[in-house]
């Protein structure tokens, strides 16, 4: 209790007051005279620290993280702030991210490619990561933490008023909750740091266009400010989960399982249509007339188009992974979740026959193979087993 107390009333300084009751945060301009409004990012506008003076950070260059730093980098030279600090753990991502960038017209001017995580902790104000799983996080931010003690208290971190440095660090990786609050109570253990997780809803490909939704918990004051850091900047809308981090991370892998119940109820019915020959195309008509919903029609044509390539999707090995940690949220709450386990085995059977990097719906190759279908060939048969 009493470091909790501690980082709330140092994190005080983030904003000269609290929200007012009935104060509305002003619309946000974006690109193209487009505008964020209160109800997308649910908080006031702070009045300090100055953001033209924060120095951001960015580690984790992967599927996602590329697409989000690249905004990112383009959003703070749109608006005169110092290029953003990027970070990859490979050398071969950063010369993805270089690559992906330039094609963006985001030039080498806008970023600075960053070696060493401790300086990075060390210098940046706002820090960023998009990892690939739980130990990578903990990993990481052992070495930015490390960074952060090193600091010398001239020019580092944010400085509200002069009164003081913190360092805010935002996760937007996909992790187990809990170890999101082991993380949470190192970062607490010392003083002028603030972490918070912002796990983000969205494909690549929303990633790309600034689309995503962004969940987020911790310290109030830390997330009012990333809220208006990160959007418009990497995404459209922000959902505030309240102080526990871990309840970011939860509501995470609740909205993962919901996907992974979309895509497995559309792998049966379609593997019922091409067996019941009633034609799959009808199938997605229906759904684009009846529910019209993006995820669902872009799913469908994935599965009937066997389009099972990961780029702007997400993977079977992320799937996965994510799966694993809803299975366990859910035994530690004792719910049942047959959809999910279900989901789980066909993605089980769809890596083992057709490699981890496929896109996560095809996982419809495990309940073909189950009704006697080749995985990625729509109504092709398999030959029947003569032992």
């Amino acid at each position: 209790m009493a470091s909790h107390l501690h980082i709330n009333l140092q994190h005080a300084r983030f904003a000269d007051q609290p929200d007012a009751p009935g104060m509305k945060t002003p619309p946000v301009e974006k690109e193209g005279g487009q505008s964020v409004s209160g109800k997308d990012i649910p908080f006031s506008r702070p009045g300090t620290p100055v953001p033209a003076h924060d120095r951001y950070a960015f580690v984790g260059l992967g599927s996602m993280g590329k697409r989000m730093a690249t905004n990112l980098a383009k959003r703070l030279a749109q608006n005169g702030q110092p290029p953003l600090m990027v970070y990859n753990r490979s050398a071969d991502g950063v010369e993805r991210f270089k690559d992906w960038a330039k094609a963006r017209d985001v030039t080498e001017q806008q970023y600075t490619v960053v070696d060493d995580l401790c300086e990075i902790g060390r210098t940046a104000d706002l820090i960023i990561t998009s990892l690939s799983g739980d130990e990578a996080v903990e990993e990481v931010y052992a070495q930015l933490f490390a960074g952060q003690e090193n600091q010398e208290g001239k020019g580092d971190g944010i400085i509200p008023g002069g009164r003081g440095k913190t360092t805010i660090f935002v996760d937007t990786s996909t992790i187990y909750p809990t170890t999101a609050g082991k993380i949470e109570r190192l970062a607490s253990g010392k003083p002028h740091r603030a972490f918070l997780t912002c796990p983000v809803f969205g494909v690549p490909r929303a990633a790309e266009k600034a689309d995503l939704i962004l969940a987020i918990s911790g310290d109030y004051f830390a997330k009012k400010h990333v809220a208006h850091a990160l959007v418009p900047a990497i995404g459209k809308k922000v959902m505030d989960l309240g102080s526990n981090v871990e309840r970011a991370m939860s509501f995470k892998l609740v909205g993962n399982s919901l996907e992974l119940g979309f895509i497995e109820l559309l792998s049966e019915c379609f593997t019922l249509c091409d067996q019941a020959g009633v034609g799959a195309d009808k199938l997605v008509e229906l759904i684009k007339d009846q529910h019209n919903s993006p995820a669902l029609v872009r799913y469908s044509e994935r599965i009937t188009k066997n389009k099972f390539d990961a780029e702007g999707g997400f993977n079977l090995a992320g799937g996965i992974a994510d799966a694993q940690h809803i299975r366990a949220l859910a035994d530690s709450h004792n719910v049942p979740m047959p959809t999910l386990d279900v989901a789980h085995q066909h993605m089980i059977s769809a890596r083992a026959h057709g490699g981890a990097a496929m896109d996560w719906a095809a996982l419809v190759g495990g309940q073909r193979i189950a009704a006697g279908l080749a995985p990625f060939a729509g109504k092709t048969r398999l030959e029947p087993y003569e032992g």
